[in-house]
């Protein structure tokens, strides 16, 4: 597919990567001269040095014969320029970054009229992402995959989790319906055997029926209380979705922002929380708004390094969750050696909103993990597609690939090597993020990945051990 894409900053560039990954023919329009060279460097594809809200640019008979164009550079005007004029000139499908309250709450007239297929607003995502995590009951990540009958929950393995720790997996006590479909280790993604041994501090990626995957969890985390309270750093557009969300819950809460005008603007648009307009990193202040007895505490400041080390040193001063959000995906290892309870990645989770847009229906859901080096996909098996008529144990999948669970029907099945998959199955596949493409060509989605992968002939088993 032929894209163009408007920007290259944290999103653009990340969105560009994985639509590079998978086979797409690249267009890449940015003003940044740097940025142009550096992406022109890490990418084959096509750049051209200009503004995207231009009919000018636009017009470019490289531009103009795309099927997508994706514009997400840092003003909502451009974006929405952008949308109106590339449908104006014959792309079929467009997607803007709106990122202002009052543009993505307030447009007088719909996306439609503007020529915009979908909107993507990567603060306001990331806040209802730090939301879900603050009303989960059970302290451990999970996502929901087949309607909600399978989920995937990751698990920091400690001492006192017998059940995994220093065990194989092939020795195990867990239900024949469950599946460790991945290991993290220190930045590392291992896709485990049945002789790998699970260690104190890893992260097991678990998948499998919900109902076995809440006995498990409920067996190795205990249900924690209600939060109430919560303390956010950083007042920005994340800090705002998150405070108004919050409040219209019924949660105390308390927004700590340094710039003067801002604090006034969110005291307008929050009255029900109270805004303190100080230096987060002051840990005198949090002492003093009683951070040791907060439920919760959450820093979406623009600094990663920030972020962090002040959620880290929130949990320290008594804070009983903290959650930071971040950018650079090499941060990722940290959150775990750290002890944060949640990293949240903006742009992880718009690219996963862009990459389901373009894939349209047959592709259900998403995950991406925080790393990057992996993803689980829900999709559903296409008429004629290589993979259907075949057991699982010939179909040659790529290497470290995991069909974890097969939904017919309204029956979830576990797969063993011998099982065949069927047309209109629906899968649930725990992928390296470098062999999705190709899974996605196997099931007859048209994904292409450029890398050249080893197949297996006995990857892709629901049990691995």
């Amino acid at each position: 597919m032929k894209t163009t894409i408007i920007g290259v900053g944290k999103i653009g560039k990340e969105i560009a990567a994985r639509l590079w990954h998978e086979g797409h023919d690249l267009v890449i329009i940015e003003k940044n001269e740097a940025k142009l060279q550096k992406i022109e460097e890490d990418l084959d594809c096509h750049c051209i040095k200009g503004s995207g809200a231009t009919a000018k640019t636009l017009s470019n008979p490289i531009v103009a014969e795309s099927e997508l164009l994706i514009a997400v550079t840092n003003s909502d005007e451009v974006n929405m320029i952008a949308c109106m004029t590339a449908k104006r000139i014959g792309i079929p499908r467009t997607v803007a970054r709106i990122r202002d309250p009052d543009y993505s709450k307030n447009l007088i007239i719909s996306k439609e009229d503007l020529g915009i297929d979908l909107i993507i607003n990567p603060d306001y995502s990331a806040a209802m992402e730090i939301n879900r995590f603050l009303t989960m009951t059970l302290p451990v990540h999970m996502e929901p995959f087949a309607r909600g009958r399978v989920q995937l929950a990751d698990i920091t393995v400690n001492d006192s989790m017998t059940i995994f720790a220093n065990k194989r997996l092939m020795n195990m006590d867990i239900p024949g319906s469950l599946l460790i479909v991945a290991i993290s280790r220190n930045g590392d993604m291992i896709i485990p055997g049945g002789r790998d041994i699970v260690l104190p501090g890893d992260t097991i990626y678990l998948l499998g029926h919900s109902d076995i995957i809440n006995k498990i969890c409920s067996k190795v985390k205990k249900k924690r209380q209600k939060v109430q309270t919560v303390m956010i750093l950083g007042g920005g557009r994340t800090g705002f979705y998150l405070a108004e969300r919050l409040c219209s819950q019924g949660m105390k809460v308390k927004v700590i922002e340094q710039n003067n005008d801002r604090c006034r603007e969110l005291a307008e648009k929050l009255p029900e929380a109270l805004i303190l307009c100080a230096d987060g990193s002051d840990l005198e202040l949090l002492r003093r708004e009683g951070i040791k007895d907060t439920d919760a505490f959450v820093t979406v400041t623009g600094l990663d390094e920030e972020n962090l080390l002040l959620a880290l040193l929130a949990k320290q001063m008594g804070a009983k969750r903290v959650i930071a959000k971040i950018s650079r995906p090499g941060y990722a290892p940290l959150v775990e050696q750290l002890g944060v309870d949640c990293a949240i990645s903006p742009r992880l989770i718009t690219t996963g909103e862009v990459l389901r847009f373009i894939k349209g229906g047959r592709l259900v859901s998403l995950f991406l993990l925080l790393n990057e080096k992996a993803e689980v996909i829900e999709l559903f098996v296409q008429p004629r597609s290589k993979i259907a008529g075949r057991p699982l144990h010939k179909s040659g999948l790529p290497a470290g690939t995991i069909i974890g669970t097969i939904m017919r029907g309204n029956k979830v099945i576990i797969p063993q090597g011998n099982d065949i998959i069927k047309e209109k199955d629906r899968l649930v596949v725990f992928a390296l993020g470098h062999n999705v493409g190709i899974i996605e060509s196997m099931c007859g989605l048209g994904g292409n990945g450029r890398e050249q992968v080893t197949n297996s002939t006995d990857s892709g088993s629901g049990s691995t051990w």
